[in-house]
């Protein structure tokens, strides 16, 4: 029996239309690590220093998983985040720092669309990718920004950011069973080839295509729970592309095992139908 933890409370296909400056921040020094520890192994972001980055709520505006913005009405997250769930009784917050201190930029949005993909399975957690159409569309500002599409595309997944520094961003908790955060938080992880994932201490036949591993080998650096759907980065200069979405994991952070990320490559064609 498999005992994830899913961290909530095809190939060469064409990319999902970029939006102008997508994938740019305000802050001058985006994607630097700060001195704070947060989310596993991580630290405190910088107000709007990854704008992309939004929250999935109820409409009691309790957080249950994060997001990314991918168009002027069109939001990234996991199918299992969206599981069961309703247009009526998800939304979602764009513009989004400290969830206690809403500030000017900050506005939720009514989800008119739930797109899951039609082949994610709640055993494997494969196929694990939703896109949601928002009911008015996003005003977007240095502090609203669409994120860019994947650039290495060539491998047809995520091979091509093998050992790359990536970034993965969300107000999930520090440790496994702790609790949210209410500022926004960010970690960097090195990337893993498809075969590097499947050597992990995972069962080979768990790590699916469609999914890769971002993570680093001593552990200690990790998404964890309430960071699901939200986006797994590749910072080339100061342009930010979105390689993965935050999937699963056993437990947070722990040695030999590594987040498990939809790649946002292998399924660029079904997110580009689905805007």
């Amino acid at each position: 029996m498999r005992t994830f933890i899913i961290f909530a409370l095809i190939a060469a296909a064409a990319a999902w239309p970029a939006l102008p400056n997508c994938g740019t921040s305000p802050v001058p020094d985006a994607g630097a690590p700060r001195a704070i520890d947060r989310i596993v192994g991580g630290w405190e972001v910088e107000p709007h220093e990854y704008p992309y980055q939004t929250t999935l709520m109820t409409s009691t505006n309790s957080l249950f998983c994060g997001g990314s913005i991918i168009g002027t009405t069109q939001v990234l997250t996991a199918a299992h985040c969206t599981a069961g769930r309703t247009p009526s009784n998800t939304f979602v917050g764009v513009g989004a720092h400290d969830r206690t201190q809403n500030d000017n930029y900050y506005v939720r949005h009514t989800v008119s669309v739930i797109n899951q993909h039609p082949s994610y399975n709640p055993t494997t957690i494969s196929n694990d990718v939703s896109v949601l159409i928002l009911t008015e569309a996003i005003e977007i500002v240095a502090q609203r920004q669409a994120v860019c599409p994947p650039g290495k595309t060539a491998s047809g997944n995520a091979d091509g950011y093998e050992g790359d520094r990536l970034i993965v961003s969300g107000w999930g908790t520090q440790s496994e069973g702790g609790s949210v955060a209410n500022v926004l938080r960010a970690v960097d992880v090195l990337g893993y080839t498809l075969a590097g994932c499947r050597a992990t201490s995972y069962p080979a036949n768990w790590i699916e295509d469609g999914m890769n591993c971002a993570g680093v080998a001593a552990g200690g650096k990790d998404a964890c729970q309430g960071d699901s759907g939200g986006p797994l980065v590749f910072q080339d200069g100061s342009v930010f592309e979105q390689v993965g979405v935050v999937s699963w994991g056993q437990g947070c952070a722990r040695v030999g095992y590594p987040g498990v990320y939809a790649d946002t490559i292998y399924y660029l064609g079904w997110i580009a139908d689905n805007m």
